[in-house]
Formats: C-alpha cells, sequence, structure tokens
C-alpha cells in the first residue's frame, strides 16, 4: 500500500533526498515524500490530509467547515493557526491547505490522536463568518440552523443551547466574532422562541422547531427522493368499474390479508364467517374485530373516496382510520399518535416528538405527486415511515394506499400472503438504500394481479386467489404465485 514519508530528522531527510533521486519516491513537498503511484496518488494524498497539515502545521487544528467534514472538499481544507495573516499551502495541485488566524487552544476538541479541531460552539460561530472564495470556508446559516435543531432534539433540553450560547460569548469576545455571535444569538433565542424567529430562520426545520413542530430532516429528504423517482414512472391507470358484489368481495379479501401479513392470522373459512356472519371466532374477540373493523372501512365506498385537501386533514384521518379498526384494543392507544419511538429490526421510524411536523412538510410533496397508483405509493410509504402510531401502521398505510386509488377511479390492490416478504423487502430497500425499484414494482404488479381477478363472483375470486397459491405463506406458494404476476413487467425508469 502506497504511504507518505515525512522528514522528522536530519539523517531522514538524506535518506529520503536519496530515494527519490533514485526513482524510488516522490516529493510533493518540503519534507513530504510518497511511494505512490500517480494513479494512487490523488486518494492518497485527499484522505491523509490530516496528516499533512499535522506535519506542516503541528499546532494547527482543523476549523470553519472543516471542523465538521473532516475530510477535503474539492481539495480544500481549511485550518486555524497562530499566524498573523491568512496564508495557503497547495499540495501537488492536488490539496490546498487554507490557513487563517487563530486561536489552536480556546474551544478545541481532538478529534485524531495528533490533531484537534473547533469545538461545535466555535464551529457555529466560524460557519457563520462570509466566505466569497470559490471553495467556502463556511457552511452558513442554514447549517447552522440545522444543527441546533439536532442539538435540540437529541438533549431535548433547552440549556444545550443557552450552554452553546454561553461558550460562544465568551470565545466571540476573546478572538473577534461578535458579529458572528450576534446572528447566532438571534438563531438560538428564535429556536428557543424567546424572539420572533420568522424574520432570522432561514430553514423550514428551523421555522417549525421554533413553533414547535420539529419534523425528521433526513425522512423529508427521503421523501423528495421518493417522489421524484415516481413522477418520472410510467405507471398506466387501471380504471375501476364498480360492482356492488365485486366491491364487497374485494374488500373482504382486503381486509383479510392486510391482517394476516401483520400477524392476524385467520383461515379463510374463519374470517369469512367473521366478515359476512359477523361473529367471532374461538373467543378471539380483539383479533375477529381487527378482520371486521377493516373491512367495514375498505367496503365504505365513499368513504374511501375522500382523501385529505391539507395537512390537518391528513392528520385527522390517519387519527380517526386508526381509532375506528383499533377501538377494541385500549392497550394499543388507538387515535392517539405514539409516546415512544418504535423500530422494526434496525430501522427506527420517525421520533414521537417529529410525527406531526414531519407529516405536515410531507404534505406538499404528497400532493406533488401525480395522482393514482404514485401518489397511493407515496402515501402508504410516508404513513409506514412515519409510523404514527404504537400499532396498526401497516395496515393504516394500506388503507390510505387504497383510498388513494379510489379516489383516483382506479382499481384497488391487495399485498396477499405469499408476497408478504416482497412487499417488506420493498420497504426495506427503499428505507436503507433509497432504491425504490422494488417496492414500485411489487405495488404495481399486485395492482395488475388484483384486476385480473373476477371479483363479482366469490367463489370463483377465492378460486383463482387459491389456484396461484396467494393465500400460502411465502416459502409454500411464491414460486406459483410469481409465474402469475411476471407478465406484468414494470419497467423502471431511466436513471
Amino acid at each position: 500500500m502506497a504511504e507518505l514519508y515525512f522528514s522528522t530528522t536530519t539523517e531522514q531527510s538524506r535518506e529520503l533526498t536519496r530515494r527519490e533521486k533514485k526513482g524510488e519516491l516522490k516529493r510533493l513537498y518540503r519534507g513530504v515524500y510518497t511511494d505512490a503511484s500517480y494513479e494512487e496518488l490523488t486518494s492518497l494524498v485527499l484522505r491523509d490530509w490530516a496528516k499533512i497539515v499535522n506535519y506542516l502545521l503541528p499546532n494547527a487544528i482543523a476549523a470553519y467547515r472543516t471542523a465538521h467534514e473532516l475530510r477535503p472538499v474539492e481539495g480544500t481544507v481549511f485550518v486555524a493557526d497562530a499566524v498573523a495573516a491568512r496564508r495557503t499551502i497547495d499540495i501537488a495541485s492536488i490539496l490546498t491547505i487554507y490557513i487563517w488566524p487563530g486561536s489552536t487552544s480556546d474551544l478545541v476538541e481532538p478529534f485524531l490522536p495528533e490533531m484537534k479541531r473547533s469545538a461545535p460552539a466555535r464551529q457555529y460561530l466560524e460557519n457563520l463568518t462570509v466566505s466569497r472564495s470559490k471553495v467556502k470556508k463556511s457552511l452558513g446559516q442554514s447549517w447552522v440552523e440545522e444543527r441546533l435543531c439536532i442539538e435540540l432534539k437529541r438533549t431535548n433540553n433547552e440549556d444545550s443551547l443557552n450552554q452553546i450560547r454561553d461558550q460562544a460569548r465568551v470565545f466571540a469576545n476573546r478572538q473577534g466574532f461578535e458579529t458572528e455571535f450576534e446572528k447566532l444569538n438571534a438563531i438560538i433565542s428564535a429556536l428557543l422562541t424567546t424572539h420572533s424567529g420568522e424574520s432570522i430562520l432561514k430553514t423550514e426545520v428551523g421555522m417549525a422547531s421554533a413553533k414547535q413542530e420539529p419534523f425528521d430532516v433526513h425522512r423529508i429528504a427521503l421523501f423528495k427522493d421518493l417522489a421524484n423517482y415516481l413522477k418520472r414512472c410510467q405507471l398506466p391507470k387501471l380504471p375501476y368499474e364498480y360492482n356492488k358484489s365485486g366491491w364487497n368481495h374485494l374488500a373482504f379479501f382486503e381486509s383479510y390479508f392486510s391482517n394476516y401479513i401483520e400477524g392476524t392470522e385467520f383461515e379463510i373459512d374463519e374470517a369469512e364467517q367473521i366478515v359476512f356472519q359477523r361473529s367471532e371466532i374461538n373467543n378471539r374477540h380483539a383479533d375477529s374485530h381487527d378482520v371486521l373493523s377493516i373491512y367495514d372501512q375498505v367496503v365504505d365506498y365513499q368513504g374511501m373516496s375522500i382523501t385529505p385537501e391539507t395537512p390537518d386533514e391528513l392528520i385527522k384521518s390517519l387519527q380517526r382510520r386508526h381509532f375506528e379498526f383499533l377501538f377494541e384494543r385500549p392497550d394499543k392507544n388507538p387515535g392517539r399518535f405514539k409516546s415512544k419511538v418504535n423500530k422494526a429490526g434496525s430501522s427506527t421510524f420517525v421520533s414521537p416528538d417529529d410525527v406531526v411536523g414531519t407529516l405536515t412538510q410531507a404534505f406538499s410533496i404528497y400532493k406533488s405527486v401525480p395522482e393514482g397508483l404514485a401518489r397511493a405509493i407515496f402515501l402508504q410509504f410516508l404513513v409506514s415511515e412515519c409510523h404514527p402510531f404504537d400499532d396498526g401502521n401497516g395496515r393504516l398505510s394500506r388503507i390510505m394506499m387504497n383510498a388513494e386509488l379510489h379516489a383516483a377511479g382506479e382499481y384497488k390492490l391487495i399485498v396477499p400472503t405469499v408476497h408478504r416478504d416482497s412487499y417488506l423487502n420493498g420497504l426495506r430497500k427503499a428505507t436503507r438504500d433509497r432504491n425504490f425499484k422494488t417496492l414500485v414494482k411489487v405495488f404495481y404488479q399486485l395492482q395488475r394481479y388484483t384486476a385480473s381477478i373476477d371479483w363479482a363472483d366469490y367463489g370463483e375470486a377465492r378460486d383463482t386467489i387459491e389456484a396461484h397459491k396467494a393465500h400460502l405463506l411465502p416459502d409454500e406458494g411464491i414460486a406459483d404465485f410469481n409465474r402469475q404476476i411476471r407478465q406484468y413487467r414494470f419497467t423502471p425508469p431511466v436513471t
């Protein structure tokens, strides 16, 4: 592996010079050598920038944006050192080190054994400085606001921001950052709502936090990426023609499968008794109610055509639908947003404090997505990612999805037991990797599969589902089911 070599003694200097003359090493700067090939040179210098800085400027600290990013940006790093005036060092036209006059001991913290950086309070001041160079040394007010919001959310305590303010005040008075401190003080005051923030704060997350409606910044970015992907997808409409019997039969299987894949498991015969005879099965009162209540919601032709027009309507719709289908499970807090963080495997959903703000911020993104399957997929993913309730979030997300399809005059879709793993895999890939292809493909194929079934005759519909093994567990029926849905080919958008 290629390495850097530094001359620290007269003897080392002679040896490195000798090796350079023999062609074994390249001299990058005074006292800095490497055995890297030309192909390896750029990556080596950028990777080991801190070693180079520490050798050339032993007392310098990573400052300004570099203190946060801890890497070169466009081949540039910014450091502070006890120098009289700003200067630069160029390393082999690969790395530019900007050296700014500044304290190397006041408000610093270690980040490498051999090097320190500006501590957070100092970072906020440095990144509020004016920067006009091509590669700006400061990240700007928007970055400062977002970092302060993250800190406020992490500690859930105003004292943390007040402590940052106190530290920054002392540093600013000592080091000449009074102008930047005035800006920082105004931002913190606005976030803590001790002063009006409308004329001060620049970011949506900052203004939402000041209004005590914080939101999940990373989830909003994820939702924007999904919306952009869906806008590029070709998802032809599948018009639905109403037939009372067919509507009722589809609603039955919609409820049956939506409950089954979440763990409320009945045989189809038992579910028929629950729904069509409205009777309880084997003293399973709450489970029976889950199946019946979901059916009662999705069979409501008029109710399923109502979609939200405002963020407040979205929130109230989620709470109302959740209350109605979990009414018999008071321990699940029907209709009340969660108060504790919920997880699925290694994935943590939107925190309780951020649920309302995230739904509110995401609403305009939701409305920007074309009506029909695209918007339905977006809303399903929004509810799934926020996971706003203690339980029932998956079922609720699919109700909201099918309401969108119905409102657009399209076929609703079922997520049968056999396709549960594919469905969950699509959600995981979207969440973890921002890979939306599988999720969209799953719903695209399932809508077309649902539309292929003749729902008017219940017996024939059930026979078809069972013949395709849609009611079986994935490891029992996925091969047969995949043969059925393979005909519905989804073509992803060109990247």
